[in-house]
């Protein structure tokens, strides 16, 4: 049996579930535009899955599974893109390397927050959050999310985005191992 991605269409769900269920401060960055962001009380599920956007008008919304946001990105508030990024043949038919992107975007009047009593750029605290919450992370239909060269080249962490005068943003790469060891395709697979 050859690998089809069975678990590809679901995986970004399966990881905001995760980070959802695991992960408070990002959230709160993505909520509250202010300094003191983290002072405030942590989200319900409810608010945090409010933020992703499934149709119609964009501007209304926070989270996108895709790297395209077509309205104008405003400036006083943080945007989340989670996507797949780049799929890796490998040596295994069984198995695939796929890069998941993680897009953080926010306007830059709104570019630090208090930390533990330090300003910390939100960018930076964006990427320690992720890395803290989804490196190594084994999450149910994805596998274990990796910061790994070695699985593909494409793991990094970089701040290149943004329009460099009104909003700026970190993107996070991290690969997983995924196949379909144990799904029933078919007969003569």
């Amino acid at each position: 049996m050859y690998s089809s991605l069975s678990q590809l269409p679901k995986g970004l769900y399966n990881i905001l579930t995760y980070l959802a269920l695991n992960n408070e401060n990002i959230w709160k960055m993505m909520k509250y535009n202010s300094y003191d962001a983290l002072s405030h009380p942590n989200l319900s599920m409810g608010e945090k899955l409010a933020f992703l956007w499934k149709h119609g008008a964009q501007e209304e919304y926070s989270l996108f599974f895709t790297n395209l946001v077509e309205d104008e990105i405003c400036e006083s508030k943080c945007i989340l893109k989670m996507y797949q990024y780049y799929i890796h043949a490998n040596p295994s038919q069984y198995l695939s390397t796929i890069v998941y992107a993680f897009d953080f975007l926010y306007g830059g009047t709104m570019s630090l927050v208090d930390y533990d009593g330090v300003p910390a750029n939100r960018g930076d605290l964006f990427v320690h959050e992720i890395m803290a919450t989804l490196n190594g992370a084994d999450i149910d239909g994805v596998g274990k999310l990796q910061f790994n060269d070695k699985l593909s080249r494409y793991s990094a962490a970089r701040s290149v985005i943004g329009n460099s005068k009104t909003f700026t943003g970190e993107s996070v790469y991290m690969t997983v191992l995924m196949g379909d060891a144990g799904v029933e395709v078919g007969c003569g697979d």
